[in-house]
């Protein structure tokens, strides 16, 4: 007898060991020697987080400086810049809205700008966006020795103002500026970002080590720009009563990247540091030498702590693995044989986003091509069997209808006089044009020839198949409106056919509403991805709001001979099909009851080399 391994037994014969086994020894090691790994371990967690932060600091500074190089670049402040000259009063209006919404944009983008402002080479605010609603913050906030520094600097050079407290904001800000010059080289004003330095304090104020373990910021001349228990430059080099934090200032200024023992208010402390190249400042991220005991007597206990816990979530997380592995496979396998049994409608629900989640969904996407395929070749059996039959049957129909209409025409003309007979033979013959006009539906379907593709305006085409039909949609009591985009690229298309495509649509769109509404047109361009192999397309959408179509008789729309409509043959849509398909195009259609009903057409602005040689 053959013993079987669930796998739930592999898994757990093979995590465990990988789990369990190295935190033993590493708990062991770490019980010997706790002291020194746990020194080592805290100060990597220092210098992880000091270098964390001060890249968070430097990415603040970066941001603000490419801002504001981009703004300053933004043709726009031009724009407004020379209608503000000229005294173009809409023009000015206008620009200044715009510039508005994009401070407004870039005021969204981070969290640190606390507003954001366009001042005249007088100083003067001109546009503003931001959090300060008062006038006088505005055109006061600006000293007058940073103004003159920021416009004295060169082109794209950006200026950065000491920090200051600002009573409006209830706390600390920093100004950065960048001047702006006309096209004609003149200065004429600054583009001014005022940073939320109280942010970048309270940023400084949330790194922790351990339990009194801190963080704080000083600048290129050892002025202290961030500290959680002094103001900003409350502490100077000169000012350092230790020598052992002087020196470690002094390193921090030095641009190194290091850490160092020192002592503050008498307790013996270590820091570690990162500087913050664009501001010339530095980080440093401090606690006492007596946590780091205390942090090492933690360690040991927590080791076997650790491990009881480690290896009861291991037996737990196994078990709940194997199901949730085994889950998915066991559906898929059913899936399987009701696939092998003819049932393609298994569609299978994604209970994930990993590996699994993806064959679950590869899966549904499979049998999703099955059943289209099958559609596909189902509808292609009916169309070559109508095509075999299209051509006789037509000629042996449209013979009798000719001798037949020649008939009543010569009986009209002999019994132009009889009431009795006017009436019926014209009856007769409305239904041998009805019958007549059937015919070459259904011969114009089976009969389709390749497209000649011409350049084709999309737009014009739409809008001159709406002029056929504007007077019938006007009595109808039927609006049509257009969303089409302007400067759309002609496209090789064969433009009778697409018009014929165009008509049949408008006709079932009208006979859809017989109490009225509206026919929306719309146009665009949809651009394909990198990683996509088709090309770009220009999308058609017409919506109607009329009846709309049921969900059962939705599948069957395409269906030569399938109409809903009593006067109607079945071949419209199924010809405008065989169009678009002989374009390379797609077709769609969306309806809903008492919804109206949306028709999509794709056609590539490329024509593929089938219908090129065609044209040739």
């Amino acid at each position: 007898m053959t013993f079987r391994f669930s796998i739930f037994f592999k898994l757990l014969t093979v995590i465990l060991p990988l789990v369990c086994l190295p935190i033993a020894i590493l708990g062991y090691f770490s019980i010997e020697a706790a002291e020194e790994r746990v020194n080592r371990l805290v100060r990597h967690e220092q210098m992880v987080k000091v270098e964390s932060s001060a890249e968070k600091i430097q990415n603040i500074f970066f941001n603000c400086r490419m801002d504001l190089k981009t703004i300053a670049s933004l043709p726009v402040l031009e724009d407004f810049h020379i209608a503000r000259t000229f005294r173009l009063v809409a023009e000015t209006a206008f620009n200044h809205e715009n510039i508005q919404g994009l401070f407004q944009d870039f005021m969204m983008r981070s969290p640190y700008y606390y507003q954001i402002r366009f001042l005249d080479a007088q100083g003067l605010t001109l546009i503003r966006a931001g959090e300060s609603e008062t006038a006088e913050e505005n055109n006061d906030y600006l000293n007058h020795s940073f103004f003159q520094n920021a416009r004295n600097a060169p082109p794209e050079q950006i200026h950065f103002s000491d920090i200051f407290f600002s009573p409006p904001r209830g706390g600390y800000l920093m100004q950065c500026a960048i001047p702006f010059y006309s096209g004609w080289h003149e200065f004429s004003g600054l583009i001014v970002i005022d940073l939320d330095y109280e942010k970048i304090i309270q940023l400084v104020g949330s790194i922790r080590v351990g339990e009194k373990g801190y963080a704080f910021l000083v600048d290129s001349q050892g002025r202290n720009t961030a500290h959680p228990h002094y103001e900003p430059y409350h502490l100077e080099i000169d000012t350092y009563t230790e020598p052992s934090l002087k020196e470690l200032v002094q390193e921090m200024i030095k641009g190194a990247n290091a850490s160092k023992n020192y002592v503050h208010d008498q307790v013996a402390k270590v820091a570690a540091f990162a500087p913050v190249p664009m501001m010339g400042w530095s980080l440093a991220v401090t606690i006492p030498v007596d946590e780091l005991g205390r942090e090492a007597l933690a360690i040991k206990r927590r080791v076997i702590e650790v491990g009881i816990i480690i290896f009861t979530f291991a037996v737990l997380g196994v078990s709940v693995l194997s199901y949730y592995l085994l889950r998915p496979v066991r559906e898929l396998v059913a899936a399987t044989q009701r696939m092998a049994q003819g049932h393609l409608d298994s569609e299978i629900p994604i209970r994930s986003r990993d590996e699994l989640g993806d064959l679950t969904q590869s899966f549904n996407h499979m049998v999703k091509n099955l059943s289209s395929i099958q559609n596909e070749l189902v509808r292609s059996e009916k169309l070559i069997s109508l095509g075999r039959l299209s051509a006789g049957v037509a000629h042996e129909i449209r013979n009798p209808l000719n001798a037949m209409k020649g008939a009543i025409v010569h009986m009209q003309r002999r019994r132009a006089d009889d009431p009795l007979v006017e009436e019926y033979t014209r009856l007769v013959s409305e239904e041998i044009d009805r019958l007549s006009q059937f015919v070459t539906e259904f011969l114009h379907f089976a009969r389709q020839s390749q497209p000649r593709p011409v350049a084709t305006d999309i737009n014009q085409l739409i809008l001159s198949t709406q002029n056929l039909f504007a007077k019938q949609a006007d009595e109808m009591e039927i609006r049509l409106h257009n969303h089409l985009i302007p400067h759309l690229p002609q496209v090789f298309v064969d433009s009778h056919q697409i018009e014929q495509v165009l008509i049949n649509v408008m006709v079932n769109a009208l006979d859809a509403m017989p109490s009225g509404g509206d026919i929306t047109f719309s146009s665009q361009i949809q651009r394909a991805l990198e990683n996509e192999k088709q090309a770009d397309q220009i999308r058609i959408e017409i919506h109607d709001t009329g009846v709309g179509i049921s969900e059962a008789n939705l599948p069957y729309v395409f269906d030569p001979f399938y109409s809903t409509k009593e006067s109607g043959t079945g071949l419209g849509l199924p010809l405008s099909l065989g169009i678009v398909e002989s374009h390379h195009g797609r077709m769609t259609l969306v309806s809903r009851p008492e919804e109206g009903t949306t028709v999509v057409i794709d056609l590539p602005l490329k024509m593929e080399p089938l219908i090129g040689e065609a044209c040739r």
